[in-house]
């Protein structure tokens, strides 16, 4: 069947406002940009374009013009600095233009002349000062002016008051800061002339990007015996400020890159500033059953594919007024599907999706969009997103829960060493680790379903459960669920791991719980005995331990009572039972010491079995 391209699209351009040039032809992206081209009469005045101020980077970025005469072209405009570069040059600034007496405060010693009803004065203005008015009340400002004898007249400076400025750069200068008001009220514009050194008459044409809003796809999508009857509409927003008359319209997809060049903006570079010596204050600156409804005719469209994109265009041009929206289908196909009760694994949803698989069946890229499923049983099934689909390719819309049935997912994790070797006191260990899914599916009491479960594919993982199909990070499986019953289904991944460990490093708890893992007998029975040595060097430890702190207790002893001897310098009997005492202290210390020794020799013994135990 031919492919029957349908319309709907909305976008905010920006187009030549003026006569001169006339809209031919809108292309609009799924990148966020429009390419608009015009043909414009060039004379001897040039060419003028009025766009919006913020297309302005844009069009500096991407104008094209096509010029007969090969002439080199030249672009004007106004720069973005507006008021503050207008007045820059003036002296005065834009509040002198609505207050008299700023504007003749800020020329002073301009020559002018002062007319106040029958009192004419001519001079040089020398300012405004106050002065009582004409009923005796103050607040009222006089002019004063150094007239041609040298004499200062005062003259009030009320409606009565004529000021003209005799200096025409004076005049000049009123005159371009009264233009430069006028022209920040239409500051959201910018006029741009285009000439070149050739002023013979003739027609050019122009070709540029501005920024547009990403054009949108709504897809009708009836599921019926034959397959999916799809219907694409687009919109399509004119908010150019003019109206399209008999314009093309092409829609683009693809990824576009589309970048934001500040061409127009103002770029200040960064300047080192010199050192200063006194303090410097700065400002900051969207039910009914349509499913046996006779599918809509679609607009006839060109469709162009590329290697990354494909492009509609409508073949009867395109006329709307500026602010209407237009809706109409531009895309028609039957496309293959299968209807699936679908369950992603890993969501720990309580129920399936009720899902279509669509592929696309064109030879060209199906938009992405929003797609509202009917169907012949409930009118409107529900609504999706579909992304955009190249020409081959298919996607899952899920549009609806099955409440029906009801999935719990559970997760078990196992490990066991497969192996065990001992390489110079160090013990290698391959583990085995197993990840069980569990999903325990219970069945619609109004029929049997199959249930189709995407298990997520792990890295680094291997699926153990057969009759699974691998797709890019998902397997899936097809688990038949009777009807009112509870089906269980396992899905079984698999990975093993190497660990090493420095036996003579382990602690008693941590030789018990690697010996209880062990793959066979003897592995087993050595560690059963390093533990056992692990114990007893443990308590040979604190034995020693214990000897020294007895050690350091007698010596202490000893040491109080020999000073306390030393200072009492008597001959007394407690003096001599204090002599005697320190005596017997010295074979204690002797017998402990002796005991600490037999103990540490015990602890090298042990030491040395357990490296001859673990060595090769």
């Amino acid at each position: 069947m031919r492919p029957i391209v349908t319309l709907l699209l909305c976008t905010a351009l920006t187009t030549p406002a003026l006569a001169e040039t006339r809209l031919q032809a809108v292309t609009l992206s799924t990148a966020g940009v429009a390419m608009l081209q015009a043909e414009g009469e060039m004379g001897a005045d040039g060419l003028r374009l009025t766009l919006r101020r913020a297309d302005m980077n844009d069009f500096l970025k991407s104008l094209r013009l096509t010029d007969p005469a090969g002439a080199t072209p030249r672009l004007t405009m106004s720069g973005p600095g507006g008021l503050s570069d207008a007045f820059a040059t003036l002296p005065f600034g834009p509040e002198a233009l609505s207050d008299l007496t700023a504007l003749i405060d800020a020329l002073q010693g301009a020559p002018a002349r002062l007319t106040r009803r029958a009192a004419t004065v001519e001079g040089r203005l020398m300012g405004t000062g106050p002065t009582p008015c004409d009923d005796g009340r103050a607040g009222c400002v006089a002019v004063s002016v150094l007239d041609g004898d040298g004499q200062i007249v005062q003259l009030p400076l009320d409606d009565a008051t004529a000021l003209v400025l005799e200096d025409a750069a004076d005049r000049a200068a009123l005159a371009s800061g009264l233009d430069a008001l006028r022209a920040q009220g239409r500051a959201s514009r910018v006029e741009v002339s285009v000439d070149s050194a050739d002023t013979t008459p003739r027609k050019i044409g122009l070709g540029w990007l501005q920024p547009a809003p990403v054009w949108k796809t709504a897809w009708r999508a009836v599921d019926g015996p034959d397959g999916l009857a799809l219907t694409g509409w687009a919109v399509v927003e004119n908010t150019t400020g003019h109206d399209w008359n008999d314009v093309s319209l092409t829609l683009a997809t693809g990824a576009v890159r589309a970048l934001d060049a500040r061409l127009y903006d103002r770029i200040e570079a960064p300047r080192e500033k010199a050192p200063r010596f006194a303090p410097v204050h700065a400002e900051s600156a969207m039910a009914r059953n349509l499913a046996d409804a006779p599918m809509v005719e679609a607009a006839p469209v060109e469709m162009t594919e590329g290697t990354s994109f494909s492009a509609y265009t409508l073949s009867e041009p395109v006329s709307l007024a500026s602010g209407q929206m237009l809706s109409l289908p531009f895309l028609q196909e039957q496309a293959t599907t299968d209807r699936l009760t679908l369950y992603r694994g890993g969501s720990y949803a309580p129920h399936p999706m009720m899902a279509l698989e669509v592929e696309n069946p064109l030879p060209l890229r199906l938009p992405a969009g929003i797609v509202t499923v009917y169907d012949a049983t409930r009118g409107h099934a529900g609504d999706a997103m579909m992304p955009e689909l190249g020409p081959g390719d298919s996607a899952l819309v899920e549009f609806a829960e099955d409440t029906a049935v009801t999935v719990r997912e559970d997760r078990n994790e196992h490990a066991r060493i497969t192996e065990a070797r001992l390489t110079d006191g160090v013990l290698v260990a391959r583990e085995r680790v197993e990840l069980t899914t569990g999903y325990r599916i219970e069945g619609a009491e109004d029929g049997a379903r199959s249930l189709t479960v995407l298990h997520p594919r792990r890295g680094g993982w291997n699926m153990q459960t057969e009759g699974g199909t691998p797709e890019l990070d998902t397997t899936r499986f097809a688990v038949d669920v009777p009807r009112g019953q509870i089906t269980t289904f396992d899905v079984v991944e698999a990975r093993t791991t190497r660990t090493r460990l420095a036996l003579l490093d382990l602690s008693v708890e941590d030789m018990a719980y690697w010996e209880g893992r062990m793959p066979d007998d003897a592995t087993r029975a050595l560690f059963a005995q390093l533990r056992a040595m692990r114990a007893e060097q443990a308590r040979l430890q604190d034995q020693i331990a214990r000897t020294r702190d007895a050690e350091a207790q007698l010596i202490a002893d000893q040491d109080r009572l020999a000073g306390l001897i030393a200072q009492l310098g008597d001959e007394s009997g407690a003096t001599s039972e204090r002599r005697a005492r320190v005596d017997a202290i010295d074979a204690e210390i002797a017998a402990v010491r002796a005991e600490r020794d037999g103990l540490e020799a015990s602890l090298a013994r042990l030491t040395k079995e357990m490296r001859e135990r673990v060595a090769p």
